[in-house]
């Protein structure tokens, strides 16, 4: 008893002791992740926390984001808008949309800001790390853009394939799988910041890519923020 004492000592009632018993240990994940990082050439900075405890997400609500953000990555490709508002209507996901995202279905691709049509194209960047994380490929990088494969995976919207047995059939990876990631991209994200603000570029990270899929991988990791509400800091 007195050597158990001794280890909760610090914080008796931490809000990770469960984590340690499920071997989710965020201490033992920074420190690996700055390991292998270092070893690519990414610089960490030692002074980043620890993340906090997650609160993962279903995987049907994962499958659901994801069929979102591939219904409206399609406006980026010319889709009509008709075509993408009937598809996620008959899919039930017109509820998953955030504010902006509806906006986006009552507005001509033409005729939105340029930075709406940019972030309707980094959608695909989200399906991508969505597929990661539900066991569909193996290559999620800190550099390297979406792969031709991904089509694949997916429900074809053009041919009116619905979503509903993909994402009865989506299960998201292991939880501590998909935090070791998350903790990866999260220190990753700091060097490619760090360099982009001194005018610098870097072979090992790519910071466009690694925003976007930080937030997909951040968006399964904390139930209690939706998808407009992820914030990226460092």
């Amino acid at each position: 008893m007195i050597i158990r004492l001794l280890w909760l000592n610090e914080e008796p009632k931490s809000k990770y002791y469960m984590w340690f018993k499920k071997k989710i240990n965020p201490y033992k994940i920074k420190e690996n992740n700055t390991k292998e990082l270092i070893s690519i050439g990414v610089k960490v900075s030692m002074g980043l926390p620890i993340l906090d405890k997650a609160n993962f997400r279903r995987s049907k609500d994962v499958a659901e984001r994801m069929m979102v953000s591939l219904a409206l990555f399609q406006l980026h490709l010319g889709a009509p808008i008709k075509t993408i508002e009937d598809w996620i209507e008959k899919n039930n996901l017109i509820g998953k949309l955030t504010n902006k995202e509806t906006k986006y279905l009552h507005t001509n691709y033409e005729d939105l800001p340029e930075q709406d049509q940019i972030d309707l194209y980094w959608y695909i960047e989200a399906v991508w790390a969505f597929a990661w994380a539900g066991n569909l490929h193996e290559n999620l990088t800190l550099n390297t853009g979406v792969e031709d494969s991904l089509a694949s995976m997916l429900p074809n919207i053009q041919d009116g394939e619905l979503a509903l047995v993909f994402i009865q059939k989506y299960r998201l990876r292991q939880d501590i799988t998909i935090f070791e990631m998350l903790d990866k991209f999260y220190r990753a994200h700091w060097y490619a910041r760090s360099i982009k603000l001194k005018g610098k570029q870097s072979d090992f990270v790519d910071l466009d890519i690694i925003m976007e899929r930080r937030k997909t991988l951040e968006f399964i990791c904390y139930s209690e923020f939706e998808w407009n509400e992820i914030s990226l800091d460092t």
